[in-house]
């Protein structure tokens, strides 16, 4: 092609390049800033919160085995979509899953996820974020134990008043944990029973309390009944040279002590009102005989048994022949 018409070609072409740039310049320059316009307003629609905290739900841990510890209950979790739909949100519409299926003993680490059937569908769940992204726990076995119960007072007894004895039935109940936690207890207690103004023996029911989370009771909510024997501040009385009695005993048989020194704790209206005919210790002959003829004397009383404590008898030991 001759040169003339290389050059009538690209004139042309500038020509009709500059024509098409230039033309309609405003509408175009409007069509530009309606989609700027278009495209912010739907990248204003969409917003990225975090939510904090999201608790961890422990799930599908077989029913023998416990988590005995895991270095966090909660994780932080980021989340993008629709601002409108993300604003009503809350933490707690969330669930951060920490799946435990077929987990075996020891320290384990498991991976976070976010429960997806809890989003709202316009929640893109390509960027959603979980910190950490995995929890360390420890699980262990579950054992039982039988432990024994414990009262838990509160208040004083009015002046002149003392706790002779409690009684709880059962005294025993079965709890489950894990093993390093069952080595770590030694009993459970009542809850809290409040015993101010009590001048009297009284018995609850009252539930009992493992002291921790970690450690449940095998019955749900158990109740025991505590009895309080309660009366008026005991005082000590001795008896001298109380006559020493034998039983079950031939004709021949006798006692190589006599007497014997009794230290007697009650009541003052019980013991101030005792005397030596309503007092009587007893050595069993046939027992002592079995014993190498050494036997225990015995202290027993002719009036209100149940408000006398036998505190020593001197000898404690006497031996027949």
């Amino acid at each position: 092609m001759p040169m003339n018409g290389w050059n009538n070609s690209l004139r042309v072409l500038k020509e009709y390049a500059r024509d098409y740039i230039l033309e309609n310049t405003g509408l175009k320059i409007l069509a530009l800033f309606m989609t700027a316009v278009l495209w912010l307003s739907v990248a204003a629609r969409f917003s990225q919160t975090t939510f904090n905290p999201v608790p961890i739900e422990f799930a599908n841990l077989s029913a023998d085995l416990t988590l005995s510890k895991y270095d966090t209950v909660s994780a932080k979790v980021f989340l993008r979509g629709p601002k409108d739909v993300i604003d009503a949100l809350r933490s707690s519409d969330l669930a951060v899953v920490a799946d435990l299926q077929n987990v075996e003993p020891g320290v384990r680490v498991i991976p976070l996820k976010l429960d997806a059937q809890r989003l709202p569908p316009s929640i893109d769940g390509q960027n959603i974020e979980i910190e950490p992204r995995s929890v360390r726990v420890t699980v262990e076995r579950l054992v039982e134990a039988e432990l024994p119960v414990q009262p838990r007072f509160d208040g004083e007894l009015p002046a002149g008043y003392e706790m002779y004895s409690w009684n709880i039935s059962p005294s025993k109940v079965k709890v489950t944990a894990a093993a390093s936690h069952i080595k770590e207890i030694s009993s459970v207690s009542t809850e809290t029973i409040n015993i101010a103004d009590k001048t009297t023996t009284f018995s609850q029911s009252v539930a009992v309390d493992t002291g921790s989370s970690n450690v449940s009771t095998a019955e749900e909510n158990p109740k025991v009944m505590l009895t309080i024997n309660i009366g008026e501040a005991r005082k000590e009385r001795v008896f001298d040279k109380v006559p020493v009695i034998l039983i079950n005993a031939p004709t021949t048989a006798q006692a190589q002590v006599k007497f014997v020194r009794l230290t007697l704790l009650g009541a003052p209206s019980v013991i101030d009102s005792l005397t030596m005919d309503d007092i009587e210790v007893i050595v069993d002959y046939a027992a002592a005989t079995a014993n190498n003829r050494e036997g225990k004397p015995e202290a027993h009383f002719m009036i209100l048994t149940d408000k006398i404590t036998v505190k020593a008898i001197e000898p404690a030991v006497i031996r027949v022949k």
